[in-house]
């Protein structure tokens, strides 16, 4: 029924073979111990209860009781214990490989899907999964107690046993429609659980917007009909959750029934003992417990088809295409833009671009919002492949480049600022090795040190969610040090300044003109003020080059930078 589960859990199960031979090994005792407590049972109710018992016989099979307890903690223990020990090793591999996956995914797949959805995979898919895995383990050992149990009940009366195999199609039919209900209800309980965790996401992050315009009530209301939603899909699978317990229970209970009206017959005519018949109802009632737990099992496989499903699908989109034949080259001469075009979707963005950017020039991209610039930004980065023309640098086209390669060219101050909640510190060296006379050098270099001075725990300070403890300016001139570290031969500016204020900007300005110095400079401009001294200007319009030159020879055109400029300045 869930044989393909199996194919995929193996791979986590092989590097812990030998505890799952262990857990294997214990699961045989504790069968085996479960079966001699109920095979017992028959000479304690013949012997050692009997007015015919004696007390060495008695005291001898409470001995037995006492060491088949003894047998069964150790058991038991390492049993689960490695059970318990596989399930959540693999569980973590598996949140691993799909954390690992989601990096490799292209930009592309972030801005056009929920990232509470991913969140739901890493956490709630996996921990559904998790939850299958462990049931999985329940169809190891359930069955061992159930073969042992059905055959010790066999052997104290065959003919009484019959009434289980009567009844065992109604059991192997509630877990089959309940499997099937499940696992099809649960798909959507996934689904829902995902919108609300990206629901729940946005609440969060978006606190500042939501105070300042009195979002609470909206957003409570988003909150509530999301959530009442999860609970409509929740409540469906529960109903068949719940539903299938009493059901196996009920199966069982008229089966007993039917056992204790065919017992009464056969002790009257002689044909099993008393003794044998109360070993024979222990040894039911204890195989009525493997049944219920591959009934719940049953369920918690049908639940994790549905994640599985979800986690596949997620595991099989494809990466970032990188497909270069070269690790890495060093910058040398120039980068070269020839009849680039590309689109989002419909909309084109660029559209049969050219343009050139010498080693050791500051080459600026203006124009209006929407006109492209940042798009080429990407395209350097290999964020986004050119539909058509081609980036190439120093000759090379950068898809013959491996990614990693050709990022490690650029360093990026973009102005989107992205911060990690720790310390200064581990924001700036971002898990590499600097030294600290590095670390300085780049602090002072970004003027960050004034502020960094006055922290009380200096670069030991915690700068909260996204850096939320300091202000925009000294966020950036965070990323402008981090930029400085990485030490690359290009630096790409992306609209570095734009959501600061006069002062940050000029601190900023400042900062970003101290690190440009014998760098290539790649920079999009809000403010044309900033890049006067460039060494060339591009600007753009609608994803078309207008015109290009120095600041100088554009203003004397009065062309579309001249109209920019003066829109500018007023």
């Amino acid at each position: 029924m869930h044989t393909h589960l199996v194919k995929i859990l193996w791979p986590y199960v092989k590097p812990h073979w030998k505890k799952a031979l262990g857990a294997l090994f214990f699961a045989i005792i504790l069968a085996a111990v479960k079966w001699a407590q109920a095979a017992l049972v028959k000479p304690v109710f013949d012997k050692g209860l009997s007015k015919s018992g004696t007390m060495e016989e008695t005291l001898m099979l409470a001995g037995l009781l006492m060491l088949l307890m003894i047998i069964n903690f150790p058991a038991r223990f390492f049993h689960f214990y490695w059970i318990r020990y596989i399930v959540d090793k693999a569980t973590c591999q598996l949140r691993s490989n799909i954390y690992e996956k989601i990096q490799r995914l292209p930009i592309a797949y972030f801005n056009q899907n929920k990232l509470g959805v991913l969140t739901s995979n890493i956490i709630n898919d996996t921990q559904t999964f998790s939850g299958g895995f462990r049931a999985s383990m329940d169809l190891i050992r359930e069955p061992l107690y159930a073969i042992a149990l059905l055959g010790l009940a066999f052997y104290r009366d065959w003919a009484l046993t019959m009434v289980i195999f009567v009844v065992a199609p109604l059991f192997l039919i509630i877990f089959s429609k309940s499997g099937k209900s499940v696992k099809k209800n649960q798909a959507d309980v996934q689904e829902e659980l995902g919108n609300l965790t990206h629901n729940i996401g946005e609440g969060l992050s978006g606190q500042k917007i939501t105070k300042a315009f009195n979002l609470q009530d909206y957003i409570l209301k988003r909150f509530e009909g999301t959530q009442n939603k999860f609970f409509k899909s929740l409540m469906k699978t529960t109903w068949v959750e719940e539903m299938a317990h009493p059901l196996v229970e009920l199966v069982g209970g008229l089966a007993f029934a039917g056992i204790i009206v065919f017992a009464h017959y056969r002790i009257q005519s002689g044909a099993t003992s008393p003794g044998d018949f109360v070993s024979f109802v222990t040894a039911m009632a204890l195989f009525m417990d493997p049944i219920r737990k591959l009934s719940q099992a049953n369920i918690k496989l049908s639940q994790a088809d549905a994640a599985e499903k979800r986690i596949s699908k997620l595991l099989d989109l494809p990466e970032e295409v990188d497909n270069g034949d070269m690790e890495q080259i060093a910058f040398k001469d120039k980068i070269t833009v020839k009849n680039l075009s590309f689109s989002y979707g419909n909309h084109q963005v660029l559209k049969n671009l050219n343009l050139e950017i010498k080693k050791g020039q500051k080459v600026a991209l203006v124009g209006l919002s929407g006109s492209g610039k940042s798009t080429l930004i990407n395209l350097l980065l290999g964020l986004y492949r050119p539909e058509l023309g081609e980036i190439k640098i120093d000759g090379i086209p950068v898809d013959r480049i491996k990614l990693k390669g050709l990022r490690e060219l650029f360093g990026l101050v973009s102005q989107d600022i992205f911060l990690f909640h720790d310390s200064i510190l581990e924001n700036l060296t971002l898990g590499r090795d600097y030294s600290m006379e590095q670390i300085e050098k780049a602090i002072d270099v970004a003027y960050a040190r004034p502020f960094i001075d006055r922290l009380p725990a200096k670069y030991d300070t915690m700068i909260g969610d996204r850096g939320v403890k300091l202000s925009g300016g000294q966020q950036q001139r965070l990323t402008i040090a981090r930029a400085f570290l990485q030490n690359t031969d290009i630096l790409l500016f992306d609209e570095a300044t734009s959501a600061l204020d006069n002062e940050s900007e000029r601190m900023v300005q400042k900062a970003l003109d101290e690190i440009s110095k014998d760098k290539t400079v790649i920079a999009v401009a809000h403010r044309l003020s900033t890049i006067q001294d460039f060494d060339h200007i591009y600007v753009l319009s609608e994803g078309e080059l207008m015109e290009h030159g120095t600041h100088d020879e554009l203003m004397d055109r009065g062309g579309e930078y001249f109209k920019l400029y003066n829109l500018g300045q007023k």
